[in-house]
Formats: C-alpha cells, structure tokens, sequence
C-alpha cells in the first residue's frame, strides 16, 4: 500500500519537467482512444491527474476515478468523482461503462484476473478495455526496478506483458498493441522501440 511519503513524491514528480511531458503524452494516448465514449472507469486513477485533462478536454464525458489509496484520493480535484475501492471487487452494476481505462495500475494488482473479470462485467456491449502497462523491456522499467527502494521494486506484481494480453484476451477482443512513451536519459523520445518506450499499451473491445 502506497505511504503517505510516496504520495507526496508521486504528485511533486508530476510538476516536474519530465512528468509534465509524460502526463501530457499520456493523456493525449488516452484522448485519442477514447472518442465518442460517454461512460468512463478509470482503475488506479491515484490523483486524478490525467482523467482531469480528459475532463477538461470533454466536459461531457463521465470519467469515475478508482483508486485503494485514500491518501491518493485526497490529492483528486473536486471536478473528478474518485471512489475507494478495488479493483477486483468492483461495486458498480452490470454494463456501467462504455469504457475502462488502466494507467500503469493493472500490473500492481495481485489478482489481475479477476481484475479483468470484474472489468468485463461492468462494460457495456462492445465496451472498450484500455490498458497502459509499465514496459519491462525498456531502458526507464530496468532502472527504476535496479532501485531496491523504489515503489516499482516493491509494488509490482506482473512484468510479462504476454501473460496479461493472454489474460485479456480471454475477456476481449485485442484490436492494438504496442509501445509507447519512450524516455531515454530523463528525456521523452518519440519512439515504439521496445527497448526504449516505457509502456506497453494493449487495447481491447468485449466479447
């Protein structure tokens, strides 16, 4: 579980330079893949950083924040209605959303599972599953995980992106893959070199 301490180092990154440019990277990826959805779950939101610029983009898109930090959720702005909960128990009803979206949160859950289970049953026919997972492959993973200290070192819990497509691919129909988000010496690189990009994005449409 995510300290008090971590919370405080996560939002301060994300004022810096490189988060900045990995926040707006980001967000444009998601905008992109995510037109025409009105209904939108947002797994491992932590503050609410990115589905606030979705938000601001979209003002009349519904975007739900989840998160099991309550630490986290108290740094969300008000714009963005963001719920404590978990991911493999999701209290919401059958076909509630149109589309969920996981920023670098799936592979720091233990049960991915069911994770991706309780997805399924809260999408919508032809719901859209999203998912931004940390590259193990890339430059950025292999440093931050070098560090015995770090949050990846010590929360991780799946680094085989073929594992979670197979896992995925049980619930959806995979129409994407990919890298993206290359960061070479603390500077962003335009690149899908897998060696390089930071993420591994997959996208998915329910069965």
């Amino acid at each position: 579980m995510i300290n008090e301490n971590e919370v405080t180092k996560y939002v301060q990154f994300y004022s810096t330079s490189l988060g900045k440019g990995i926040l707006e990277q980001e967000t444009r990826f998601v905008n992109e893949r995510l037109m025409n959805r009105k209904k939108i779950l947002s797994i491992g939101c932590g503050p609410a950083l990115l589905e606030e610029k979705i938000h601001q983009l979209h003002p009349d898109m519904n975007i739900i924040g989840l998160d099991i930090s309550k630490e986290m959720i108290q740094q969300a702005p008000k714009s963005i209605p963001v719920l404590h909960g978990y991911a493999q128990h999701l209290e919401f009803a059958t076909n509630s959303f149109d589309a969920v979206v996981f920023v670098t949160s799936l592979e720091f859950i233990e049960d991915h599972q069911k994770a991706i289970k309780e997805t399924y049953k809260v999408l919508e026919s032809k719901g859209k599953i999203l998912v931004l997972m940390l590259n193990p492959r890339s430059e950025y993973f292999k440093k931050k995980y070098a560090d015995k200290n770090s949050y990846i070192r010590k929360n991780i819990k799946h680094k085989n992106v073929r594992e979670m497509k197979r896992v995925v691919s049980k619930y959806f129909s995979v129409e994407n893959e990919g890298y993206f988000l290359g960061i070479k010496k603390q500077k962003l690189v335009a690149t899908a070199n897998p060696l390089i990009a930071s993420l591994y994005t997959l996208e998915g449409k329910k069965l």
